[in-house]
């Protein structure tokens, strides 16, 4: 059931590709940031990393559901090379060594370049580090805002111009399906786009940059954000060729519907934290998979 990977395939290959360069940070490049930190948190916050790769089981769990009922019939009409049951099983297995790569390294990466897990810190370690203003109310309405935008968008101007886009098909999903699916957006992409592979990014543009100071500069942000934006979206498009042909229109729809979301996420996580993208990105699918079929219900 290779649709479990779909939606952050472009960013696992990145993972592959770039983990080598990535385990050199464990014995290199230690910033001025984390000497100074180094006597007020851990070395390696291993708290945390055991609660995130729970967490995305537990997303990955979530998204099941929702699979099975979005991809059902065509997982069915295809040859298995196992039974499902063993089939789930093993991609559970397969995905708990997976995540596991990817928060190790997207820890030693993110320490590096300025990425932060403030609320986490404060809760597993008793941090005193002062939260920002509005840490919780704040993601979540940047995230309601940004989601109902892109509903509103997308029923304007890209479903009546692609009519087999499946928001009837989960119009039709039980609720819960649709809820439970926005864990694993919350979660596993966001462990994946921003922990890791935006990190990544910071940290090799800061390498090529000889940057000094602990948080990348505006200009290394900003290529580093948008080209997380664009490989993000370019991760959904897996799933929607199992839907419809990919279309110019449908690619415009794709990259204007992730990739504004991708941009606010990353945006949130280098000001606030990789909580903050979690949550954001919690209450924007909440608007695109609970809120928006609605509509097409009433």
């Amino acid at each position: 059931m290779e649709m479990l990977n779909a939606e952050t395939g472009a960013l696992i290959s990145a993972f592959q590709l770039f983990s080598l360069s990535a385990f050199y940070l464990s014995g290199n490049m230690e910033t001025n940031a984390s000497r100074r930190e180094s006597t007020d948190r851990p070395r390696y916050p291993w708290k945390i990393f055991w609660l995130l790769l729970i967490a995305s089981m537990l997303g990955v769990s979530a998204l099941l559901p929702y699979l099975l009922g979005l991809f059902g019939k065509i997982i069915l009409a295809r040859p298995l090379p196992m039974p499902l049951s063993v089939l789930i099983v093993v991609q559970f297995m397969e995905n708990g060594l997976l995540f596991a790569g990817i928060i190790s390294v997207g820890f030693l990466l993110a320490r590096k370049v300025g990425i932060e897990t403030p609320i986490l810190r404060r809760w597993l370690y008793s941090d005193q580090l002062a939260l920002p203003k509005g840490a919780f109310g704040g993601p979540i309405v940047s995230g309601v805002a940004i989601g109902g935008l892109i509903v509103l968008a997308f029923y304007t101007i890209f479903f009546p111009r692609i009519p087999e886009w499946p928001m009837a098909l989960e119009a039709m999903m039980p609720i819960w399906k649709r809820f439970l699916a926005c864990f694993y957006g919350a979660i596993n992409e966001e462990v994946v786009a921003r922990l890791f592979f935006f990190s990544l990014l910071l940290w090799l543009l800061r390498k090529i940059a000889r940057e000094k100071s602990p948080q990348a500069g505006v200009a290394i942000f900003w290529i580093a954000n948008v080209t997380v934006a664009l490989f993000f979206a370019a991760g959904h498009i897996p799933s929607a060729k199992l839907f419809m042909p990919i279309t110019p229109i449908v690619l415009v729809a794709i990259f204007f519907m992730n990739g504004a979301a991708s941009l606010l996420f990353g945006y949130l996580c280098w000001k606030r934290g990789l909580e903050a993208a979690m949550l954001a990105h919690f209450s924007t699918d909440i608007m695109l998979h609970v809120v928006g079929p609605m509509f097409l219900r009433t």
